[in-house]
């Protein structure tokens, strides 16, 4: 069976198509760094799912730890975290060295049939040479991609946008708008006892209401204590005048009074 597998040149495609397999690999892990790199500079970062998810995470992750968080670790944490495809970034880097090196142990196992079953040199060197380009073409690919550069793009634009230029100095700013923003929700927040707030303010202007009452109370008193001393002063200057006249001139002047009150 092994020996119909190499003359019909089904080995070579098999060494073929996991040296591309890993190719394939290398390639979607440099597309996926792009694309987070391209969202980090993206002035519209409410509408990318990873900034969403990172930005919570770290207002969560720094809430917990008191401010004392290492945002370089959480960087790394994150992207290690970050999942495309039901796999890690990580994963996807070690499916391509995997197809790469599952290819060259095909290779090697063919050759060492072949020299063993004393093939002819043509199938040796149909081998080595798929195997040779397979891995030279991995080797561009590699070089092409550039995917430790990438890596090591993308973490360091994520923490400059936590620690100097974006969320950090956002999160600050929150906190110092917090203060106010309690104070605020505490006057208008419902006390846990039902009435107890409005019984405080219905308090406050009952005295409010005491004092000015208080005060038309006394200045009523004055006004009425003004009256009866004039009142007082009145009917004695009265008496006085009456005492002065003889008895007809008063029994006159009270008639006089009574008519005009009767009347």
């Amino acid at each position: 069976m092994i020996q119909t597998i190499i003359e019909s040149n089904v080995l070579l495609y098999v060494i073929a198509a996991a040296g591309m397999l890993g190719i394939l690999c290398q390639f979607a892990v440099s597309r996926r760094y792009q694309k987070l790199t391209r969202e980090t500079s993206d002035a519209q970062m409410g509408k990318k799912d990873f900034m969403k998810q990172l930005r919570f995470k770290f207002r969560t992750d720094r809430k917990r730890s008191s401010e004392h968080m290492n945002i370089s670790v959480f960087v790394r944490r994150q992207i290690g975290d970050y999942r495309f495809w039901h796999m890690t970034l990580h994963q996807w880097k070690r499916l391509a060295a995997g197809c790469f090196i599952a290819g060259m142990a095909a290779a090697a196992a063919g050759l060492i049939f072949c020299i063993r079953g004393e093939f002819p040199d043509i199938y040796i060197q149909n081998i080595l040479w798929t195997a040779a380009g397979v891995t030279a073409v991995t080797v561009l690919a590699v070089l092409w991609t550039d995917l430790p550069y990438k890596a090591s793009c993308l973490q360091i634009r994520l923490e400059d946008y936590l620690w100097h230029s974006g969320e950090a100095l956002n999160f600050q700013e929150a906190e110092l708008d917090e203060p106010a923003a309690a104070a605020e929700k505490a006057k208008l927040k419902v006390p846990s006892v039902i009435g107890m707030h409005r019984k405080e303010r219905r308090q406050e202007e009952t005295k409010a209401q005491r004092e000015k009452r208080e005060l038309k109370t006394s200045l009523a008193k004055v006004k009425s204590g003004m009256r009866e001393t004039a009142a007082d002063s009145e009917r004695e200057r009265n008496r006085e005048l009456l005492r002065q006249m003889d008895a007809q001139e008063q029994e006159r002047i009270i008639r006089d009074v009574l008519a005009e009150f009767l009347a």
